[in-house]
């Protein structure tokens, strides 16, 4: 149970930090303020979820900061193995719009792999903290989806956010 419970703590505070490194590289791109002041907040939230885990499960500063190898192997495929062109893609790309489409993919592998460990772990204690960090990447997730609606749908997105009825007469 000990090993699962590091091993489980060190991989997301790796995700975590793969994370954060995602949107200061995205804010550092961005064509827009306010959509780089989004991901910057959004990096920042992950520094914030790196900090909590470490006080409410992590043994200690050492072994929270050491990946391991196995640890690694866990993260293949959500931030760590994305395809070449899609980094390529990010990494060149001036559309913000792109840029938000590559972090909903992001926060979905997030949320997934948490869900994902919730599942798989027999520790209560684990599993809160996963379905939690599960549902701050929901929640990210919907940050990025009316970020969008904003960049594509600006009239909508304000009738929407500001509840505007029409009368019929």
């Amino acid at each position: 149970m000990a090993d699962e419970k590091q091993q489980i703590v060190d991989a997301a505070i790796q995700l975590e930090r793969d994370g954060r490194k995602f949107y200061l590289d995205v804010a550092a791109k961005s064509s827009s303020e306010p959509v780089r002041e989004m991901f910057e907040s959004l990096a920042e939230d992950e520094l914030l979820h790196i900090e909590w885990i470490e006080r409410t499960l992590s043994p200690g500063k050492e072994t929270a900061t050491t990946v391991k190898k196995k640890t690694y192997d866990r993260l293949r495929g959500i931030f760590a193995d994305v395809p070449q062109s899609e980094r390529q893609a990010i990494a060149s790309s001036i559309d913000d719009v792109q840029a938000i489409h590559a972090a909903i993919t992001m926060e979905e592998k997030s949320r997934d792999a948490y869900a994902k460990w919730a599942e798989e772990t027999s520790s209560d204690e684990l599993r809160d903290l996963c379905n939690t960090l599960a549902d701050q990447e929901t929640f990210h997730r919907q940050l990025l989806e009316n970020t969008i609606q904003y960049l594509e749908h600006t009239g909508d997105w304000f009738m929407v956010e500001e509840g505007w009825h029409f009368d019929g007469g």
